[in-house]
């Protein structure tokens, strides 16, 4: 601990400070000044510590500590990038490698984050420790040793010393049903000093919300085609509410998740569609998607049979669907007759498009994606 700042002191006290026993045989103030019992710790300002210099003085030791620790200084951490990438929303907790930083540091570390670009959905967490805490040992639940990464949550771990190494393992669970694609910038901070260098990045590509049904056809140029048929780089039917015009535009991203409850549309003057999917002619029904994902109603805004969703969790703003809503189709616009709940589980899809939308079944439906 540190010697008194004024007052009484012993060579006793100074032995004690450097760890010695205080009744230490033939100890003299030289020796204890010049650095023959041991090094002086250079660490303490010049103020405290003694000058090694005849005459030699008890005070010099006045707030002397030999275990004094220099400035806060990070090094290079051994990983500055962290990724949790191909995730699924509802997924496990995923591990990322260890990740290390040596430096000086005096105390506990804390740890923040600052979202940078996209929402973030998911819960990212970090464990610290003077050597390798350890993976988190559950699929679903955090262990105690992984904190948030909202700063102060390591103080039961010191840092203290030169050339001290901070080993971090960080992991992520994804939302249960969002996707996201975000950066984030981690702060370490010791001491009041903070280190920056380390991003995060997060990107959940699955979703668990907007998506048609795998019979509703795609509207592809002068004809329909089946969802399986459809590659990233082909082109399909979009409006451009930029220029107000349909368009022939390529595919970005195509995601196939399964669902159930989805929701299906009828709409008046709507004749069946009938097209060829694996040589075998195939009937079409009304438009069958789930209950968040938008339609686009005649005057470019968007309804669905749950917007509270649609905004939760995608950010959209739509209004909830009623009968007689004029939706848009590529021939011209039709009014909702009725929609029915379809509680079986299928496979659905989504496509994404440089308009951030696309024709199936004829109706103009969100990508979803971003």
């Amino acid at each position: 601990m540190t010697l008194t700042s004024s007052g009484q002191i012993s060579i006793n006290d100074i032995n004690g400070e450097f760890g010695r026993s205080g009744t230490t045989a033939n100890s003299s103030l030289e020796d204890l000044s010049d650095g023959t019992v041991a090094t002086i710790n250079t660490n303490n300002a010049s103020s405290d510590r003694p000058d090694g210099s005849a005459p030699h003085a008890m005070t010099e030791f006045y707030s002397y500590n030999h275990s004094a620790v220099g400035a806060t200084s990070f090094g290079t951490w051994s990983d500055t990038t962290i990724r949790f990438v191909g995730l699924s929303p509802g997924g496990n907790i995923a591990n990322h490698a260890l990740t290390t930083n040596t430096g000086t540091f005096s105390g506990a570390m804390s740890v923040t984050n600052t979202v940078t670009s996209g929402v973030a959905k998911g819960s990212p967490r970090v464990a610290l420790g003077t050597s390798d805490p350890g993976v988190n040992s559950s699929n679903t639940v955090f262990d105690s040793k992984m904190k948030t990464l909202n700063g102060n949550q390591h103080s039961s771990i010191d840092f203290t010393g030169s050339s001290v190494t901070c080993n971090a393992r960080f992991c992520f669970l994804p939302h249960s049903d969002v996707t996201e694609s975000v950066m984030r910038d981690i702060t370490f901070t010791n001491n009041s000093v903070a280190n920056t260098t380390m991003t995060l990045q997060t990107s959940v590509t699955n979703f668990g919300g907007f998506c048609v049904h795998e019979a509703v056809p795609v509207n592809c140029k002068d004809y329909y085609k089946h969802i399986s048929e459809l590659e990233v780089g082909d082109m399909v039917m979009s409006y451009n509410f930029e220029t107000d015009s349909i368009e022939e535009v390529e595919i970005l991203q195509i995601e196939k998740p399964m669902h159930s409850d989805l929701i299906v549309y009828y709409f008046e003057d709507m004749e069946d569609i009938i097209y060829t999917h694996k040589n075998t002619s195939t009937l079409n029904r009304g438009l069958s998607i789930t209950r968040d994902h938008p339609i686009y109603k005649s005057d470019g805004t968007m309804v669905c049979l749950d917007p509270v969703k649609a905004k939760e969790l995608y950010g959209l703003d739509a209004q909830e669907v009623k009968k007689g809503d004029e939706i848009r189709f590529m021939d011209k616009t039709r009014k909702i007759d009725m929609y029915l709940l379809s509680p079986d589980e299928v496979e659905t899809y989504t496509i994404l498009t440089k308009n951030n939308n696309f024709y199936a079944g004829g109706v103009l439906v969100h990508s979803e994606l971003e």
